[in-house]
């Protein structure tokens, strides 16, 4: 039994019960007489999901045998994980005034290549799998939902 997961799918289960308590007071879609997913579906879906996940930790946690030898924690910490952190932070606190800049596509093409770089994956790979981000994101959000992105100074 290990002691992190339980706690991760606790606090999975926890959060998801934040979901459904905070989700509940959103209102019904009805349209002629017809119930639809409405504003609470996604979130609802998500909190699901998220208690599956809890679930399926904690049931691993006691199907595991204790392994004999325990990591030290403080071989966990390095150097190159700290400044990982603190990139991804950075990244993260540039990325709205980036956007509104040079533009949701682009932005975000820029800021997921440079995570997955910054992460570990080869530059190639992250460029591609940036891009097949990129263009599901504008495809779901931008043609399903027809949500507007910030454009910026380019014109894509």
């Amino acid at each position: 039994m290990k002691l992190k997961d339980i706690v991760y799918g606790s606090t999975l289960i926890i959060i998801s019960i934040f979901v459904f308590a905070i989700g509940s007071g959103f209102p019904n879609y009805v349209v002629r007489s017809k119930e639809l997913p409405g504003p609470k579906f996604f979130p609802f879906l998500i909190a699901y999901l998220l208690i599956f996940a809890g679930v399926y930790f904690i049931v691993r946690s006691f199907l595991r045998k204790r392994k004999a030898e325990e990591t030290n924690a403080t071989s966990l910490v390095t150097k190159r994980g700290i400044l990982r952190v603190i990139s991804i932070i950075v990244g993260i606190l540039l990325y709205v005034p980036l956007i509104n800049l040079i533009g949701f596509k682009v932005g975000t093409f820029i800021l997921a290549a440079l995570f997955m770089y910054i992460l570990g994956v080869k530059l190639l790979r992250a460029l591609l799998y940036s891009l097949i981000l990129t263009i599901v994101i504008v495809l779901i959000f931008g043609m399903v939902f027809s949500i507007p992105f910030p454009q910026g100074f380019l014109p894509f």
